[in-house]
C-alpha cells in the first residue's frame, strides 16, 4: 500500500519532470554528482557519480538489473550506452517519470532492454524471487522504508547477487536528531542502516565520497534558482522547486560540516 509520504514524493517528482521537459534540459539527471574538477559542468559531475555506481556494480553481459528510483531514466540510458547487459527494470513512484522514460526507450528501440515500472522500492512488484543479478539505487534510499527495502531486495536477488547504493545518511554522532524529525529518521545513521541491511547482505565496501558530493549539492540549488528565474512555471511547480533548492543548500552545508555522510555502499546477498 502506498503511504501518504510516498504519494507526496511521487507528486513532487511529477512536477519536477514536467518542468524538466518544459525547459528542454538535454541531460535530465537528478543527483548531486561526483566532483573532481572545479570547472566540471553539473552534468559531468552527475554522470561521474552514475558511472562510479555502475563500475562498483560490476555489470556483466547476461545480467538482469534493477534500478530503484531511476528519476527521468537518464542514468539507465547512460548505462545502456556504456555497458553490455541483458535487461534492466527500473522502479519509480512518479508516474510522469515512468511515462517519459518508457517513451524514450521506445523511441530508441530499447523497449525490450529497458523497462520502466511504477512501483515502490519496498515491493518491487512482479519480480520473482532469486531472479535478479544486480540492483543499484542512486541517491534515493532515504525515501525508502529501509528495513522493508533491504528485505525485498534480498528476496529478488540471486544468491551472491550484488546491490550498490549511492546513499546519504547521518553521521553517527548526529543520530540523536532523528528523534525530532521524520526526514532525519528515514536517513538513519550508517550504523543503524548497516544493522538493517546485514540481516540479508554481506557488507563488501562502504566508500565515503562526502567531500566529492557537497559541491554538487550547492550547485544543484543554484541551478534550480536559475530555472525559477528564467522560466514561467505554475505556482505549484515553483513552490516544489523552491523547496528542493532550499533542501539542496541544506544538504550541501550538512555534507560539508559532516552532519551528513555520502557513501557508495556495495552489498552482497548472503
Amino acid at each position: 500500500m502506498e503511504s501518504s509520504f510516498k504519494k507526496k514524493i511521487g507528486h513532487q517528482y511529477n512536477k519536477f519532470q514536467n518542468t524538466i521537459e518544459q525547459t528542454n534540459q538535454n541531460k535530465k539527471y537528478l543527483n548531486y554528482g561526483y566532483s573532481c574538477n572545479l570547472f566540471d559542468s553539473m552534468e559531468t559531475r552527475q554522470e561521474r557519480l552514475c558511472l562510479s555506481v555502475f563500475n562498483m556494480t560490476e555489470i556483466k553481459p547476461n545480467d538482469i538489473i534493477v534500478d530503484v528510483g531511476f528519476g527521468s531514466g537518464e542514468q539507465d540510458f547512460l548505462l545502456e550506452k556504456n555497458y553490455a547487459f541483458k535487461k534492466l527494470i527500473g522502479f519509480n513512484i512518479a508516474e510522469e517519470q515512468v511515462h517519459y522514460a518508457n517513451n524514450r526507450a521506445y523511441m530508441r528501440n530499447l523497449q525490450d532492454k529497458l523497462k520502466f515500472v511504477y512501483g515502490m522500492a519496498e515491493e518491487l512488484p512482479d519480480i520473482e524471487a532469486c531472479s535478479i543479478d544486480k540492483i543499484f539505487s542512486i541517491e534515493c534510499a532515504f525515501y525508502f522504508d529501509r528495513s522493508r527495502f533491504y528485505k525485498r531486495a534480498a528476496e529478488v536477488l540471486k544468491h551472491g547477487g550484488k546491490m550498490v547504493l549511492a546513499d546519504i545518511s547521518l553521521n553517527n554522532p548526529f543520530g540523536v536528531i532523528r528523534k525530532f524529525n521524520e526526514d532525519f529518521n528515514r536517513f538513519g545513521t550508517i550504523s543503524s542502516n548497516k544493522a538493517k541491511w546485514e540481516k540479508y547482505f554481506i557488507t563488501k565496501e562502504v566508500k565515503s565520497i562526502r567531500s566529492k558530493t557537497f559541491p554538487g549539492a550547492m550547485i544543484a540549488g543554484i541551478k534550480i534558482i536559475n530555472i525559477l528565474l528564467r522560466n514561467t512555471l505554475s505556482s505549484e511547480e515553483y513552490r516544489e522547486w523552491l523547496k528542493m533548492a532550499l533542501y539542496c543548500q541544506g544538504a550541501s552545508i550538512s555534507l560539508l560540516s559532516g552532519i551528513y555522510r555520502y557513501d557508495l555502499i556495495t552489498l552482497e546477498k548472503k
